[in-house]
């Protein structure tokens, strides 16, 4: 066994990491919607309104990306789970660890309040475990309790799906029934919305959105195993998956009826947590096997800067920086103002990932077989 118990990348996707970007952009104009909800923009109004779909892309990459680099080579011993935990860290803490320690600092000098344990919460990410908590400091960041649980998970379904008769397709629903099991369980302590009810369960959770990251792994082993392949006509696999994620949005959109958001109608949740990660995963197929112009355009350098920055893009597009931002500005016209937002925001992530999280990353992973140019970020 080579000096890293861990594997090195054995490819890089450039479309995926284009991605990435596209992503993070739907959530940035799911937050800040530039179209007026009455007249003539009211159906683009509410397809932005339901553009949090970029987070379940996040997912499913994420659950393609760690299982093709570890399904295969993964070791249930310590060496092993320091080393994978520690490349986790090392991808996702740096840059959350400094920007909660920032919006807590701000929020500070702004108000004169700061509660320790709901900074600690932040810090160790069980704030995502809370209802009361879900949007506390970098309000997106509750994403992150969702991967991390996810990162937790994957070695040990890694090591389940190597015993007999143990398929892949029963773990999700089984994490789910663990998830209503937690809600029946914590939820009637009524302790910050811990567990509070299975709307939050299924919306805010690993156990509730557990599929997503399943698409991506059940990805990772056709692709393993070879069997992705072109179907009858040119970008067949790309063009079904982007009708299939199309029809999902339109599904919430049209499902809405009284709530905030499609995703929360009974309906929309099976469309947001069932249906669209099958969509994004056959996306994600046409992608890694099929020529196209969306995967030649995904493959750009601009996408492929872009797609890299584009963690911090989503940890910063919302908070106290880009509310400073915005007041800098002082544009009268909305879309103006949003346009040099959005502009000013991506600069300022490249800046911050080539400055900043690229070098810490580096730092904290060990081994220089993990230092090498990446897959797509997980």
């Amino acid at each position: 066994m080579p000096a890293s118990s861990l594997p090195p990348p054995t490819s890089y996707f450039p479309a995926l990491t284009g991605v990435r970007a596209v992503a993070a952009y739907l959530v940035f104009f799911h937050h800040f919607n530039p179209f007026p909800a009455e007249g003539s923009t009211r159906l683009l109004h509410n397809i932005c309104r339901e553009l949090h779909i970029g987070v379940p892309v996040f997912f499913v990459l994420s659950g393609f990306l760690i299982t093709l680099r570890y399904a295969n080579a993964y070791q249930w011993n310590g060496r092993w789970w320091r080393e994978y935990l520690r490349n986790r860290v090392a991808r996702i803490y740096p840059m959350y660890f400094l920007l909660t320690c920032l919006s807590y600092g701000w929020n500070y000098a702004d108000t004169g309040e700061f509660s320790t344990w709901k900074w600690l919460a932040n810090l160790t990410f069980v704030r995502g475990f809370f209802e009361a908590l879900i949007y506390s400091g970098v309000a997106q960041g509750w994403t992150l309790t969702v991967e991390e649980c996810f990162y937790l998970f994957a070695p040990v379904a890694f090591w389940l799906l190597t015993r007999p008769r143990v398929r892949l397709w029963p773990l999700p629903f089984i994490l789910l029934a663990v998830g209503c099991g937690l809600v029946w369980l914590l939820g009637p302590l009524g302790w910050h919305g811990l567990f509070a009810n299975f709307k939050f369960m299924l919306r805010f959770t690993f156990f509730g959105r557990c599929f997503e990251f399943f698409a991506g792994m059940q990805l990772a082993y056709w692709y393993q195993q070879g069997r992705l392949r072109h179907y009858g006509w040119p970008a067949a696999l790309t063009t079904t998956g982007s009708l299939l994620t199309a029809a999902a949005l339109a599904g919430m959109v049209w499902t809405r009826g009284g709530y905030t958001y499609g995703q929360e109608h009974p309906f929309g949740v099976m469309l947001n947590n069932v249906v669209l990660p099958g969509g994004i995963m056959t996306l994600f197929a046409g992608l890694l096997t099929e020529p196209s112009g969306l995967r030649r355009l995904l493959a750009t350098p601009l996408l492929q800067v872009l797609g890299k920055s584009s963690y911090i893009f989503y940890l910063i597009h919302l908070g106290y920086l880009q509310s400073f931002l915005r007041k800098q500005l002082g544009f009268e016209n909305e879309l103006v103002s949003l346009a040099v937002e959005f502009l000013l925001l991506n600069l300022l992530a490249v800046a911050l990932y080539y400055s900043v999280e690229k070098h810490l990353n580096s730092r904290i992973r060990r081994h220089p077989a993990t230092r090498q140019q990446h897959l797509a970020p997980a």
